[in-house]
C-alpha cells in the first residue's frame, strides 16, 4: 500500500507537470556555495520566498534574479534590507525591451547561471535532484545535507585548484594528478 503526500503540490513549468518539492538557493557569486536555502512545495513560486532566501551577511550586497523577480515590491524589499538589485528586466506586451536592456539581460543571466551549475553539480555527481521523500520536514531534512555536501565537494574542487595553480606557478614538475591523489 502507498502512502500519499498531503504537503506535496502541482505544478506546471514550460508545459511538463512537477509533483512535490523544490529546493531555491542563494548562492556566493564569489565561490560559488550555496548561503541560503528553502524547501517549499512545487507550487510556491520563487518569488514568494525571496525574504528567506537572501542573505545579509554575504560578502556583496547585490541580487542577481531573472524577471519573476522585477517589479517595485521587490525593489522596495531590496531596498529596505540594504540590496541593490541586478535583476533582469522585463518586457510587456507592446514594450519590448530596447537593445540596451537585453544585452544588460544578457550579462546578468551569465552571472546567474552559476545557479544553474550548482543544480547542474547536483544531477551530474550526486545523484540527481528528485527526492522520493514524503512530507515537507523529511524533504528538508534531505536537502539540508545534500546542500551541505554541495558545499564541502565545492571546497575540495576550489582547494585542489588552488593547489595546481600553485604548483604551476611555483614551476613544480608535478602533474595535477600527482597532487590530487598523492
Amino acid at each position: 500500500m502507498q502512502q500519499k503526500d498531503l504537503d506535496a503540490r502541482r505544478t506546471k513549468k514550460n508545459g511538463i507537470g512537477y509533483y512535490g518539492y523544490k529546493n531555491s538557493i542563494c548562492i556566493d557569486v564569489d565561490h560559488g556555495f550555496i548561503c541560503r536555502y528553502a524547501v517549499t512545495q512545487a507550487n510556491i513560486y520563487d518569488s514568494q520566498i525571496l525574504p528567506r532566501r537572501l542573505d545579509s551577511e554575504n560578502e556583496h550586497d547585490y541580487v542577481w534574479a531573472d524577471s519573476a523577480y522585477s517589479g517595485e515590491s521587490f525593489e522596495n524589499l531590496l531596498n529596505l534590507g540594504g540590496f541593490e538589485s541586478l535583476i533582469d528586466e522585463k518586457g510587456a506586451r507592446n514594450h519590448p525591451l530596447s537593445d540596451a536592456a537585453k544585452e544588460l539581460n544578457r550579462i546578468k543571466s551569465s552571472i546567474r547561471a552559476c545557479i544553474e551549475h550548482v543544480f547542474g553539480g547536483m544531477t551530474m555527481s550526486m545523484g540527481g535532484t528528485l527526492t522520493r521523500k514524503i512530507g515537507l520536514e523529511r524533504n528538508e531534512a534531505w536537502w539540508g545535507p545534500k546542500n551541505l555536501t554541495f558545499n564541502f565537494l565545492r571546497f575540495l574542487q576550489r582547494s585542489c585548484h588552488r593547489a595546481v595553480a600553485a604548483s604551476i606557478w611555483r614551476g613544480d614538475s608535478h602533474s595535477s594528478g600527482d597532487l590530487v591523489n598523492g
